[in-house]
């Protein structure tokens, strides 16, 4: 979507990467005027803990699972994207109904497949669309995920900036037919091929996902906004305060 190529690529959390590491010891033995030493009996095997449930189902190929959440990763292509694009005299550019087509591949092949657009991409970009620089937000009020074991339906927004940083868009599917009782959430970055990042989990997507997306009109002349009222930020947070309180099922 960012734009998605020269003026709209759409594309659609979380990928969580456990690295376990280990120690090997090269022991230097004298030669046999050293004395033997008999083994020391092996440690008897932990007990596991409460904190063992929270490990990830190894697994040499797919998805890291963690019960019956998959964390899942992958890209996306566009071959389809087809929108007109329209500008006001204040050179704000629009895209409304937008058709785009795009094949995912992912390690979980619940969540590979056809994702399509059909008729519901829509788009706001500000700057120079035919010299590649321009920033937009993005979004669809009808997205679909079709594979042969059933189909997924959602939601998109996000945005996007060019040259160089491309799009973030975040998608909320819920699961239809065989996927039934599932969500899934996405989230795509980059440009073509876009990276993909998912999640899929059991119940409904969060609110507000289940309401429609709107667009973001520009204010009228006179509201308290500078002119050129767009602008692509960078920065990091911190979070010295989180208070979480658990309710087991």
């Amino acid at each position: 979507m960012n734009a998605r190529g020269t003026a709209g690529r759409l594309l659609v959390g979380v990928v969580i990467t456990l690295a376990v590491g280990g120690y090997s010891a090269n022991v230097s033995l004298s030669p046999s005027t050293s004395p033997s030493v008999s083994p020391s009996p092996a440690p008897p095997s932990p007990t596991p803990s409460a904190a063992t449930s929270l490990s990830p189902s190894p697994a040499a190929s797919g998805p890291l699972t963690f019960g019956p959440v998959s964390v899942v990763t992958g890209t996306s292509t566009c071959p389809t994207m087809d929108f007109a694009l329209t500008t006001d005299p204040d050179g704000t550019h629009h895209v409304r109904g937008g058709n785009v087509a795009c094949n995912n591949k992912t390690d979980d092949p619940r969540v590979s497949g056809r994702h399509t657009a059909p008729g519901t991409w829509n788009a706001d970009l500000w700057g120079d669309v035919g010299a590649g620089r321009f920033s937009l937000v993005q979004w669809a009020t009808t997205v679909r995920l079709e594979n042969d074991g059933g189909a997924w339906e959602g939601k998109l927004t996000g945005g996007a900036a060019l040259p160089g940083r491309g799009d973030s868009i975040v998608l909320w599917y819920k699961g239809t037919g065989s996927y039934a009782g599932l969500s899934y959430f996405e989230l795509d970055t980059g440009q073509d091929p876009w990276r993909i990042q998912g999640q899929v989990f059991p119940g409904d997507p969060p609110p507000p996902y289940s309401e429609d997306a709107t667009g973001t009109e520009r204010p009228e002349a006179g509201e308290p906004v500078a002119g050129d009222a767009v602008a692509v930020i960078e920065g990091t947070a911190t979070c010295p305060t989180i208070d979480l309180g658990g309710v087991d099922d």
